[in-house]
């Protein structure tokens, strides 16, 4: 459903609800690659990059997850998708995520607070306190005026249109993020050493791989570790609810997933004692070498920290990348800049800053 013209001095645009497709094939998917373009093209331009993060439909599967549902619009100018907008909500949470990315040449205008107040609106009539959101940023931004992360780590460009947006829309910032990459192939001899260093430390743990779907042996292991994913990482002042994950609903997403060009890369660690999981990580690999793999999640549980396993794992998995897709250059990864201890992992396997992620939040109701 449209909403009537919003006008001024410049061109017209509407606001539609987004409609998410069975596939991208599908007749009336068109809003939704339009939807993916422009996200593409703000993420490129906020990370000083040009590398395409998701296409529309790498991006479908995550819009059919049914407990995190996702609410979405576009605004359109002479029938063209030039901004986005969509909300994340978590079932059971009290929190939700927002999203806004308006093309530059239709900023200015009114369309990304348009989206805005579809966004709250959504999130207060699901009966959410609490909206956020994560915006990226180049490294080379923060050479004037900041406000710095009240964790003391990591600071934002005041001046970034970002900024200026969300603080005009009542966010305040609760943490800096950093987005690191590593440029493959690794130096096969220091690779080794690295490896040999952190199996030698994990005494009594091994590794387990695989590519695509879980094996059933280790489904409610995966259960686990999701679960606790949601709350063991640093979130600073990002309200996070726990994620409680189910072997049925590890299934599902497997089942999401492989309908997705990109393959999951999955090492977990097991304590030999026990038989189970300890740690787990993550690499989503898309199908053109040039795009960056992309490393999802790494959570080593708190009863076997001190091991080395974070290090053995991300290892272990970099290894099996190369095995299966040699092709491919760069891998990614984002980490809280309070997060030292897996900086220090990835900085000794030779990941190096590329850019930076703003996390923000606004309080919009109290139970």
């Amino acid at each position: 459903m449209s909403s009537p013209e919003y006008s001024g001095t410049q061109p017209a645009f509407t606001l539609s609800a987004l409609t998410v497709p069975e596939s991208i094939h599908s007749p009336d998917a068109a809003d939704f690659i339009g939807m993916a373009v422009v996200r593409n093209t703000v993420e490129a331009e906020q990370r000083g990059a040009s590398t395409e993060v998701f296409t529309a439909e790498e991006l479908l599967p995550t819009w059919k997850d049914e407990n995190t549902p996702l609410v979405g619009f576009v605004a359109k100018v002479g029938g063209r998708v030039v901004a986005r907008g969509n909300v994340a909500l978590p079932v059971g949470a009290g929190e939700c995520w927002a999203a806004v990315s308006v093309l530059p040449e239709y900023r200015n205008r009114g369309i990304g607070s348009a989206l805005y107040e579809r966004l709250e609106q959504v999130a207060r009539s699901e009966g959410r306190m609490t909206v956020q959101n994560q915006t990226s940023f180049a490294a080379d931004a923060l050479s004037g005026a900041t406000h710095a992360a009240p964790t003391g780590f990591g600071a934002v460009p005041a001046e970034l249109t970002s900024t200026r947006f969300l603080h005009g829309h009542g966010f305040s910032l609760e943490q800096v993020g950093r987005l690191s990459g590593l440029s493959l192939p690794v130096d096969p001899q220091a690779f080794s050493a690295l490896l040999a260093d952190a199996e030698a430390a994990a005494d009594g743990y091994r590794t387990v791989s695989w590519q695509g779907r879980t094996p059933e042996d280790w489904l409610q292991g995966i259960a686990l570790v999701r679960t606790r994913m949601s709350t063991d990482a640093p979130n600073a002042g990002i309200e996070q609810t726990e994620d409680v994950w189910t072997a049925d609903r590890v299934r599902a997403m497997d089942d999401r997933w492989e309908s997705s060009p990109r393959t999951r890369l999955t090492t977990i660690a097991v304590d030999d004692g026990t038989g189970q999981i300890a740690g787990f990580t993550e690499l989503d690999v898309p199908p053109e070498p040039h795009r960056p793999v992309e490393q999802i999640d790494t959570l080593v549980l708190r009863d076997h920290r001190g091991h080395r396993l974070g290090m053995l794992m991300k290892l272990t998995n970099i290894r099996e990348l190369g095995d299966r897709f040699p092709d491919h250059v760069l891998i990614e990864t984002m980490n809280a800049e309070e997060n030292r201890h897996m900086l220090d992992v990835n900085e000794a396997v030779g990941f190096v800053p590329l850019s930076y992620a703003a996390r923000w939040k606004k309080v919009i109701g109290r139970e």
